[in-house]
């Protein structure tokens, strides 16, 4: 048992120990009567699993062809957003959310979506808005596109950008 264990613990550091490179070379390297195996990465990998560099993620790149999108500084805010969809707890009520969400931005790409579950309801807010009025505007347009007519506009945390 003792042997075992010992097995064990050598085989599981000496896994720990190899470092990505050496498992890809040694995937890649030639053996007679066995196949051959490529691999295709970005330099980058091996650079952050080896330590060699230290990745920052990229910001979100925005979509600097939807009219009407904003771009800057984004800070939080009390403002008002358009809630398109409330429902139960249910999984067919998320995929509802969900499909509403869809539908207001499919017509309007330049509103965000956020849909969440709030014990117990699943809810889907569009937009961003500091005014009322401005969340007032879509609200009308999104009843005239027939898309939600149970929509209204709520008080909520928003990102604002300056």
């Amino acid at each position: 048992m003792k042997r075992f264990l010992s097995l064990t613990l050598i085989l599981l550091l000496s896994a720990v120990t190899m470092s990505a490179q050496e498992f890809i070379e040694h995937l890649t390297s030639n053996v007679a009567g066995q196949g051959t195996v490529t691999v295709n990465e970005d330099p980058r990998l091996d650079e952050i699993v080896n330590g060699n560099k230290k990745y920052i993620v990229p910001e979100r790149e925005e979509k600097a062809d939807i009219p009407g999108l904003q771009t800057g500084k984004k800070m939080k805010a009390r403002g008002y957003r358009v809630q398109v969809y409330f429902g139960g707890s249910t999984r067919n009520d998320q995929t509802n959310a969900l499909r509403a969400g869809t539908r207001v931005t499919t017509l309007f790409p330049e509103l965000q979506t956020y849909t969440t579950f709030e014990a117990p309801n699943w809810r889907c807010r569009v937009g961003d808005f500091s005014t009322r009025e401005e969340a007032n505007d879509y609200l009308r347009k999104i009843k005239a596109a027939k898309l939600c007519p149970d929509a209204v506009v709520v008080k909520s945390e928003v990102i604002i950008y300056q």
